[in-house]
């Protein structure tokens, strides 16, 4: 579950940025604490649900798009294998069979060909 706290806080914060909202002007709007918001974004503060929906409208976002990943920038090194895995699940969840298919051939050409390299 840390894993999960740490995603959207991950999101609340490239949705934070892509607003050019500064951590102080997103806790004003939603009448919370900078440093409480500065821990959602870091995943270090277990959000509740009343003070994740403070961030929601405050964001004037969506509940949806706050645990949508597909804009985080997952070659951060802050994200580890578990949180990757959450990623790639969510980016493609919403493909059709064809697309997943296509993506599962990919992957595998890219592990075979790492396979080569390394004999």
């Amino acid at each position: 579950m840390e894993s999960l706290v740490k995603l959207i806080g991950s999101n609340i914060k490239e949705i934070r940025k892509l607003k050019k909202l500064t951590q102080e002007e997103l806790a004003e709007k939603c009448g919370l604490q900078t440093s409480y918001v500065a821990g959602v974004e870091r995943g270090d503060r277990n959000i509740t649900i009343q003070s994740l929906e403070k961030i929601i409208e405050g964001l004037e976002e969506t509940p949806g798009s706050i645990v949508n990943f597909d804009t985080l920038n997952f070659n951060n090194k802050y994200f580890e294998k578990k949180e990757l895995i959450m990623i790639l699940q969510n980016m493609v969840e919403d493909r059709n069979e064809a697309e997943v298919r296509l993506i599962i051939n990919i992957a595998n050409e890219v592990f075979n060909t790492y396979e080569k390299k390394d004999k």
